[in-house]
């Protein structure tokens, strides 16, 4: 199972987004794809594409597992071909939401690594 090591993976794991949810009560998967793009640009890291399989509810503690491609392979340190979405908070329609990368071959249900200090 792979370790995070390098900057960009520890400062991946800080990245948190928000975005407004729809009235069904998620953030739909075309709003996520785009966020996880935008998200990780800011850290400097250009995906070649993302897909993710559903929105995510707006819902403390949800999450979702997205496909990714990265332009370089180790752009993160390591092969990564995942990113969980997970919900850290909602306020209103307001939903905020934390990156954890997903190194190739680490099962979906892993536990995300501590960010480096």
């Amino acid at each position: 199972m792979g370790s995070w090591s390098g900057r960009r993976a520890a400062g991946l794991l800080a990245v948190v987004l928000t975005l407004a949810a729809c009235s069904r009560g998620e953030v739909p998967a075309g709003d996520l794809q785009q966020s996880v793009r935008d998200g990780l640009a800011t850290e400097g890291v250009e995906l070649r594409s993302v897909t993710c399989p559903s929105g995510v509810a707006s819902q403390l503690g949800a999450s979702v597992v997205c496909q990714v491609e990265f332009w370089e392979e180790n752009a993160l340190g390591e092969p990564v071909d995942r990113v969980r979405i997970v919900v850290t908070s909602v306020e209103g329609d307001q939903v905020r939401y934390r990156l954890e990368p997903l190194a190739v071959g680490v099962a979906d249900d892993a536990e995300a690594p501590s960010p480096a200090p």
